[in-house]
Parts: structure tokens; sequence; C-alpha cells
């Protein structure tokens, strides 16, 4: 029986040497020496009875009975570090991302959830870049999110719009203002992470109804550099009562925007890294009714 047991180093060290093919690289990649990579080669092939590997001064290669080997270790150990992952996510809890004000459209779902949670903030500039590098389980942003890569679902409620204007500025003065009113007014534009669709929907048009040019402001990456803009008096930003019920600036106000739909959040997700506690969060933010964009 002892010879049937598996040397999980060993496994590792045989699966990299057999992609790299040279022992230095190979040593670099698991933070070893290399007499160490050599080692648990060696103790490999003695567990197997026979070479797995030929050696000369100049090349590494595989024999065939380390290709063998090869071809049917590798997806075993894939799914064995894939196992490994997955219980220390669970371990963990969920990671949620969230933009901006939008974590409070999750508050019933954070209460009920079960395990730890960790939240982090996302930001304009690297919108989905936490989540495709694994850094957050979950996000909740803007709606819609039209990415191949990425599941959606819409959470339930709506955010009218507003525009954040300087106080001094006439606009500042009304009860509302609509897009016919932002003609000539240079609106802080979204910074290139921003994709195209979230820009198509949640900042206004190039043109008023009647075809009067709302100018492009100055480019911002976040709610406080926006903010700062308007201060200014020069430029104003459209947005939606969310966010405008967190973030304040002394010299900035809030006027209701007629003319465009309300913003909606998203809770989105990699369609790669689905599993059953994000399918379980879905549920708890009421939305497991809701059809996941393809």
């Amino acid at each position: 029986m002892d010879e049937e047991r598996v040397d999980l180093a060993a496994m590792e060290a045989f699966l990299t040497l057999a992609e790299e093919l040279h022992f230095g690289r190979t040593a670099e990649r698991l933070l070893v020496s290399q007499p160490r990579v050599s080692q648990l080669i060696r103790s490999l092939e003695q567990r197997v009875g026979g070479r797995l590997f030929e050696r000369t001064s100049r090349r590494v290669s595989l024999t065939s009975l380390g290709v063998r080997l090869r071809d049917r270790a590798r997806p075993a150990y894939a799914e064995l570090r894939e196992a490994v992952a997955e219980a220390r996510r669970s371990a963990r809890g969920l990671r949620i991302g969230f933009l901006g004000a939008f974590s409070d459209a999750l508050g019933p779902a954070l209460a009920a959830f079960r395990g730890p949670v960790e939240l982090a903030e996302i930001h304009w500039a690297d919108l989905f870049g936490p989540l495709r590098r694994g850094e957050v389980d979950v996000q909740v942003t803007l709606w819609p999110v039209e990415q191949p890569d990425l599941a959606a679902v819409v959470v339930p409620g709506e955010s009218a719009r507003v525009l954040a204007i300087a106080h001094a500025h006439p606009l500042a003065r009304r009860a509302s203002v609509s897009l016919e009113d932002l003609a000539g007014l240079p609106i802080v534009q979204p910074h290139t992470g921003v994709p195209a669709e979230l820009r198509a929907s949640f900042w206004p048009p190039a043109t008023t109804p009647s075809g009067r040019p709302i100018p492009p402001g100055p480019v911002s990456a976040s709610h406080h550099e926006m903010l700062a803009h308007v201060a200014d008096g020069r430029c104003g930003f459209v947005t939606c009562t969310t966010l405008a019920e967190h973030y304040g600036h002394p010299r900035v106000t809030y006027v209701p925007l007629t003319g465009m739909p309300p913003a909606r959040a998203a809770l989105c997700w990699l369609r790669s890294a689905e599993n059953e506690r994000i399918r379980e969060f879905a549920l708890l933010a009421g939305v497991g009714d809701q059809a996941v964009r393809p």
C-alpha cells in the first residue's frame, strides 16, 4: 500500500518539469532549489519504478513512461487543486465588490447570508478588474452588464436621475431640469475603464432631444473627482439619487433630472467561477427569478 501513496510535492515537481523541461525554471516556479527538484523527481521515479525524464547536459525530455504519467496525472492534479481552492473559498466566505453606494441594494442579502462576508469598494477606473482577477466573488454595479464572461442579474429597485451642479450655477435654483436644459453644459465624462454599454445608459447623450450639443467635460475616475470638477462651476455630472445620498460636497447640489430612465443596480459574477455560494447569495438578494443575461 505504501508504494501507492502519492507524494503531492513530487507530483507537483513532476508536472511542472514536464511543462518547463528545465530544472532551473522549474525550481523558480516552485520557489525551491534545483537539488530539491532533482530529489523529488528521483523519489517519484523510484516509486513508479522507471525513468520519467531523459536528462543530458543540454536538454530534458519526457520518456514514454513520463508522457503517460503526465497525461493521466495532469487533469487529476488540476481537479485536486480546484477542490482545495473551493474549500478555501468556502471557509473564507463571500467577497463582495460594490460600486459606490450600491452596497445598500444588497442589505437584506448581506444580513441573511450564512458565513463571513468581506466587502471591497470597486472604482470606475477598474470596474470589472477585481472580479476578473479573483479579488472578489460577486459584484454589485450599475445595470446593464453586457460582458461575455460575466453573468448578471438585475437587483430590485430603481434610483431616479439627478444632475450634480455647483450651488452658484443658475440650474441649481431649478426645481428640476430636463435633457434639453443640458445644452451647452459640459458633462463630466467616464473613465476609459467604463464599458461601452454603461457609458450609453448612465451618461447622457451627446445632444439634447432637439439636437443641441451637450459638450463633454473633464474625465474622472471616481465620484470624489467628479464632484470636485462640478464644484468649480464649469460643468455638471449626471448621476442618480442613490449616489447623491452618499456623496456630498459643500458647493454642490443635486437637482432632479427628467428625460433619462432610472438607474438600476446589477449583481454580476464570472461565469467560469459560479458556485453554490454565489447562487445562494443571488437568491437571498431577491434576484433568483431574474433571467441571467446571455
